[in-house]
């Protein structure tokens, strides 16, 4: 329940499968496979490539889990400086979710402050979705990481 997004209001549900989008997923169903394995290339890339920069800490990956990689999601103490400078080298990403949810006005009554839970807001303030998606060719993504490597 929000206008502006990522500020919620009331408590809200999220449920957009209308009739329309189910059919053009159902098109689509058959090319996911492939699709999750791309992502799966790219973040392989990613990890391998950035794991080396002190000041970014990477996606953790529990053992015997194999994500899809919907959102490639790095932490930066300088996330916001991060963003700005890799936007300026036409790279874009994502600030998912900059609020933390005991922090939202739909939560108000729930009676939680600021430090509340400390982890929640420091992840909040660090996290970062780098661009991420099957149809990025090795050059879109070989460009993410020399920007990152110029700016981290």
């Amino acid at each position: 329940g929000s206008r502006v997004k990522y500020h919620n209001e009331i408590v809200g549900y999220n449920s957009r499968l209308d009739e329309l989008q189910s059919a053009f997923l159902r098109a689509k169903l058959p090319l996911l496979d492939a699709d999750n394995a791309r992502r799966a290339e790219i973040a392989a890339h990613y990890t391998s490539e950035l794991g080396a920069i002190d000041r970014i800490k990477l996606p953790p990956v529990a053992e015997g889990c194999e994500p899809v990689w919907h959102l490639y999601v790095i932490r930066h103490s300088q996330r916001d400086a991060l963003a700005q400078s890799l936007a300026k080298s036409d790279v874009g990403t994502v600030i998912h979710y900059p609020i933390p949810p005991h922090l939202q006005p739909a939560y108000a009554s729930l009676g939680s402050k600021e430090g509340s839970y400390p982890i929640s807001e420091l992840l909040h303030r660090e996290v970062l979705s780098l661009p991420i998606g099957p149809t990025m060719s090795n050059g879109d993504v070989a460009r993410v990481i020399d920007a990152i490597r110029q700016v981290a």
